[in-house]
């Protein structure tokens, strides 16, 4: 009897010790997988960096990884947040897995066309909360490098509400909200928009 109670407590010990094991597997495999599309989107922007700065001194559309379907065309900046990204041609999810990303049909800096860029709010625009109006956004293409100071910060719902892209040379910078939201996939969008500096046509130097 002594040694039946000896192996039934054995079993239960073991059963708790496997237990704790795979508890202890599950949240590691649930904190891997919370970082790793974070790490995956911030790692890109450094291949994307060295594709923007070849396509700066050699031209042409250069893939940042030799599978993308995708080029960086432009090089975003935040002086009063101290953030600079680099941004994909083609808004769309899987490209924006990766950084902000251009909406094909806008504009581009120094064109009288709306420019828009979009990108997540739980990584690559997730500074956009700290912008405030007056803030001034650099922005560097091929074609020259311009400065926006932001006029609006607003809250539309996409169900309703378009991007109002305008015959105006103005920078619209979009992701979803609210940043904190536990879930992503809402209809709410925040929305930055930056008229273009008249007084700086265009910057001496790359920031």
């Amino acid at each position: 009897m002594h040694f039946n109670l000896s192996k039934k407590k054995s079993q239960v010990s073991r059963w708790k010790r496997l237990s704790l094991a795979l508890i202890i597997l599950i949240g590691a495999w649930l904190s891997l997988s919370a970082l790793y599309l974070p790490t995956k989107a911030y790692v890109a922007q450094y291949l994307i960096a060295d594709a923007w700065e070849k396509t700066l001194n050699e031209g042409g559309h250069n893939k940042p990884w030799s599978w993308a379907d995708t080029h960086p065309i432009a090089k975003l900046g935040f002086p009063s947040l101290q953030e600079t990204l680099y941004v994909l041609a083609g808004a769309n999810g899987r490209n924006m897995a990766f950084g902000p990303a251009h909406t094909l049909s806008s504009g581009m800096p120094g064109q009288p066309l709306s420019t828009v860029i979009s990108a997540h709010r739980d990584s690559h625009f997730a500074p956009l909360k700290h912008l405030r109006k007056g803030d001034v956004i650099d922005i560097q293409t091929t074609t020259g490098q311009f400065q926006y100071r932001i006029t609006e910060l607003q809250i539309r719902d996409s169900r309703t509400q378009r991007i109002p892209i305008q015959r105006k040379d103005q920078l619209i910078l979009t992701t979803c909200y609210p940043f904190d939201a536990l879930t992503s996939g809402g209809p709410m969008r925040y929305q930055v928009t930056a008229e273009r500096i008249p007084s700086a046509p265009q910057l001496a130097s790359a920031f």
